[in-house]
C-alpha cells in the first residue's frame, strides 16, 4: 500500500511575494544565463537556494552556494518572505501551459512526502539509472540547508476517489498564484494548502492502493534515500522528517501529462556511418526506407505510423529519409520501446554501441530544427529524429523493473521549485 504522508511545508508568503517571481525550473534544466535571468527576476527567486552561483574567493565549507543557500532560507524564514504552515498539509497545484502545438493544456498535481528508502523498499517504481555528480551535490545541498527544495515528479495508478477530491479542492480560491517563462510559452501556476484533517485522511486513503511511478528526478529521491539513511544512523526516528521525500503526484491519465521526444545526433567518430548510404548498408533487412523532401515532413511520417511500426526521421548531408520496420513481439517492455531499437538496430551497427555513447558519440536535442542545423554544418554527421515514449510505456517498463535507454523519456513542463520546501 502506498503511504504518501502530508507535510508541514515551507512556502512563499503571497501577501509579502508575488509567486511568479520566485519560482524557478528544476536545477537540472537550467542553465547559466537563465539561472542570470532569475536571480535578476526577484531577489527572492528561489533559485537562490536550489542552485546559487558559484563566486570567486569561494571557501568550501565556509562561503560557498551551500552555505548562502542556507542563509537564504533561514534569512527567508526569519523575515517572513518564506512561512512553515502550522498544521500537516498536502498542496494542491495547477499548472496552465501550453502545449508545442500551441494547444492551451493543465495539468493538476498533489504535493506531498513518500518514505525515502532504497528503491526495492520505496513505494516508488523507478524506470531510468542515475547518475552520481548530481546526487553529490544534492547531498552537499540537503546536508547544509536541512531542506529537500525540488520535489520527485511522479504519477499514480489506480487512486480511486482522488481526482474528485481535487477538483473539489480546486473550486475554492487559491492561496497563491503567478506567472512564470515556461519552456514555450508563459506558464501560470496556482496553489491550494489541505490542511483540513478529514481532508487529509480523504486524500491519504484514496492513495493507499495506488501505484506511483517515478516520472521525473530519480536522482533527487535517491539523494533523499541517502540523506534519510544518514539521519537514521544519527539517532533519526522512522517518522522523523527527514526520512521522508517530497514528491509531487499527477495522475498518469492526465491530459496534461506530456512527454517531449529527444533526437539523437551522431558524432563524426573514426568508424560511425559517415551518409545515408553507408547506414543502408550496416542495418540488416528488416528496416525499410522511404525518401523524404525534409525532416519536418519525415518526422510527422515517422509519428503517423507509430501505432504499428518504428518508425524514424534520418537526416544526412545528403538529405532525408523515413527509416521504419514492423513492431513485433518482443521479449520485455524495454525490448519494445522505440529507443531500445533505434539503439541497438541502428546506432549500434552505424558505430555508436554502448561504450561508443558512453564515450561521448551522440549528441541529444529537443529541436529538429537543431538536428537540421548540426548535420547541415558538419557538427554531426546523421540525425534521428525520435518520436516520443508514452507514459504507458514507462510503467510497463517500471512494472518490470527494467530501466529504458539513456534519454527515453522529457516530461514537459517540468514541476517548478519554490511551490513547496520540505524541512528535514
Amino acid at each position: 500500500m502506498a503511504d504518501v504522508r502530508p507535510l508541514r511545508g515551507i512556502r512563499f508568503d503571497p501577501a509579502v511575494v508575488h509567486l511568479g517571481g520566485v519560482l524557478a525550473p528544476p536545477y537540472d534544466v537550467i542553465d547559466d544565463v537563465q539561472r542570470d535571468d532569475l536571480y535578476a527576476r526577484d531577489l527572492r527567486n528561489v533559485v537562490r537556494i536550489d542552485y546559487g552561483q558559484d563566486l570567486p574567493g569561494d571557501v568550501t565549507g565556509t562561503s560557498d552556494r551551500y552555505t548562502r543557500a542556507a542563509e537564504h532560507l533561514q534569512s527567508w524564514l526569519d523575515l517572513g518572505i518564506l512561512i512553515r504552515d502550522e498544521a500537516p498539509s498536502f498542496y494542491v497545484s495547477e499548472h496552465h501551459f501550453a502545449n508545442p502545438d500551441g494547444s492551451a493544456q493543465v495539468r493538476r498535481g498533489l504535493i506531498g512526502t513518500v518514505r525515502a528508502a532504497p528503491w526495492a523498499q520505496s513505494d516508488l517504481r523507478p524506470h531510468e539509472h542515475t547518475l552520481r555528480g548530481p546526487k553529490e551535490d544534492r547531498l552537499a545541498l540537503m546536508r547544509v540547508t536541512s531542506a529537500q527544495t525540488s520535489p520527485v515528479f511522479a504519477v499514480w495508478e489506480n487512486a480511486s476517489g482522488l481526482g474528485a477530491i481535487l477538483t473539489e479542492v480546486t473550486t475554492k480560491p487559491a492561496v497563491a498564484g503567478g506567472r512564470t517563462n515556461g519552456e514555450i510559452s508563459s506558464e501560470k501556476h496556482l496553489l491550494w494548502v489541505v490542511s483540513e484533517p478529514a481532508a487529509v485522511r480523504a486524500i491519504q486513503q484514496a492513495l493507499r492502493g495506488a501505484r506511483l511511478y517515478v516520472a521525473d528526478g530519480h536522482h533527487r529521491y535517491e539523494t533523499a534515500a541517502s540523506y534519510a539513511a544518514e539521519r537514521a544512523a544519527g539517532g533519526d526516528g522512522p517518522d522523523a522528517d527527514s526520512q521522508f521525500a517530497l514528491v509531487y503526484l499527477a495522475d498518469a491519465t492526465d491530459p496534461g501529462i506530456s512527454l517531449l521526444p529527444t533526437h539523437r545526433l551522431l558524432l563524426p567518430r573514426a568508424g560511425t556511418a559517415f551518409s545515408r548510404d553507408d547506414l543502408w548498408m550496416r542495418l540488416d533487412d528488416g528496416w525499410d526506407v522511404e525518401e523524404s523532401d525534409d525532416l519536418v515532413s519525415a518526422a510527422a511520417a515517422a509519428a503517423a505510423v507509430r501505432a504499428d511500426r518504428h518508425a524514424f526521421a534520418v537526416r544526412a548531408r545528403d538529405g532525408c529519409a523515413i527509416l521504419s520496420r514492423p513492431r513485433t513481439p518482443t521479449a520485455s517492455p524495454c525490448a519494445a520501446l522505440d529507443a531500445t531499437v533505434l539503439q541497438d538496430l541502428v546506432l549500434a551497427p552505424a558505430g555508436a554501441d554502448e561504450a561508443a555513447i558512453v564515450g561521448g558519440a551522440l549528441a541529444y536535442t529537443r529541436s529538429l530544427e537543431e538536428v537540421d542545423r548540426a548535420v547541415a554544418a558538419g557538427d554531426a554527421v546523421l540525425g534521428f529524429g525520435v518520436n516520443a515514449a508514452t507514459t504507458a510505456e514507462m510503467i510497463a517498463v517500471a512494472n518490470a523493473r527494467e530501466v529504458m535507454p539513456q534519454k527515453s523519456t522529457y516530461f514537459y513542463p517540468k514541476v517548478p521549485t519554490g511551490l513547496v520546501l520540505s524541512p528535514l
